[in-house]
């Protein structure tokens, strides 16, 4: 077996409530990793081009699962199975847009797994940057996607800047034409961001996806009722 792949260690926390949580991601700071449903976060283990001294599993942490109805419309918890929005009554019959994107992730055993708040949190998934190299998202000077020899099927054709990864979420289109807000929190409190001001693009921060900082946790996503019923046209 080869040296990349076996994970490095680290220590896995398992804290019962979001406070406990955040101090957590505080105590360690860029060291940390917080884990959802692990899916992305065990490849990048692996292949040991992420290297944490902590990973925060928030596996255990109540309210931060579930599909609600508000007065306003519906809040998903973070921690929601992509299944369980694939297969959802309430979202398929008012916000199909989104069941549907959520069956379309992957595979089935994957969306058994993967949760809505990973399937957007995740980074992007260039191979020259997964493979570890030194790219401009990773720190470099170089972007190995965007030259004559570079393989660049499936990279942005608009508001490139040196970078041309984009984020792989499948969910992400659908939450932006539903008008969705991300809640966010950290020991600081809680604040709400639009998803059209969640994510970011290598034209506006190179080395990041989303408005995550050190210390946030995603911990829930509300959908405004104003689009009910929305659907895929195709």
């Amino acid at each position: 077996m080869s040296t990349k792949d076996m994970m490095p260690n680290f220590d896995l926390f398992q804290p019962s409530d979001i406070g406990n949580a955040t101090d957590l991601l505080d105590q360690y700071g860029a060291d940390a990793w917080p884990l959802a449903g692990g899916q992305d976060s065990l490849d990048w283990f692996k292949d040991r081009i992420k290297r944490p001294v902590a990973v925060i599993d928030l596996a255990g942490i109540p309210g931060m699962t579930g599909i609600n109805v508000t007065a306003n419309g519906v809040e998903i918890g973070a921690l929601t199975t992509l299944t369980e929005i694939a297969q959802s009554t309430l979202l398929r019959d008012n916000y199909g847009v989104l069941a549907e994107a959520a069956s379309r992730v992957a595979s089935p055993q994957i969306r058994n797994i993967g949760t809505i708040g990973g399937n957007i949190c995740q980074d992007v998934r260039c191979w020259y940057y997964r493979s570890g190299v030194d790219c401009y998202r990773a720190g470099g000077d170089t972007c190995y996607a965007d030259t004559p020899e570079g393989l660049n099927r499936e990279h942005c054709l608009f508001e490139a800047d040196r970078c041309v990864a984009v984020t792989p979420s499948d969910t992400a289109p659908a939450l932006l034409a539903l008008d969705a807000t991300m809640v966010i929190q950290n020991s600081d409190g809680i604040r709400e961001v639009a998803a059209e001001d969640f994510f970011i693009g290598p034209d506006v921060d190179i080395e990041r996806v989303t408005v995550l900082e050190p210390g946030d946790i995603l911990t829930s996503i509300r959908i405004p009722s104003t689009w009910v019923w929305c659907k895929l046209l195709f």
